[in-house]
């Protein structure tokens, strides 16, 4: 799996993401997912419900049916999946 993911960017997103407001993750992780990613949900998003939202960033997929829940639940995947890793990957 660590050849589909990028460990560097991973961890610097995670920083990243930890020390932006909470109110301001959201357009952060967007960002992120724009230029390094898959972001795929519609700007006006309000116009479609039920919906579930996915986003990849360096190869951690994320899911919500609450866009607000994204960032949390990508930083949750991410951390995952760096604690899984052996050390000298993580490193």
């Amino acid at each position: 799996m660590t050849h589909d993911v990028d460990i560097p960017r991973i961890q610097a997103a995670l920083t990243l993401l930890s020390d932006v407001s909470p109110e301001a993750r959201l357009l952060q992780l967007e960002n992120l997912c724009v230029n390094n990613g898959s972001w795929s949900i519609p700007k006006n998003h309000s116009d479609y419900s039920p919906v579930l939202y996915e986003i990849s960033l360096f190869g951690v997929p994320a899911i919500a049916d609450d866009i607000e829940r994204l960032p949390d639940n990508w930083m949750r995947a991410a951390r995952n999946i760096l604690r899984g890793l052996p050390a000298r990957d993580a490193a």
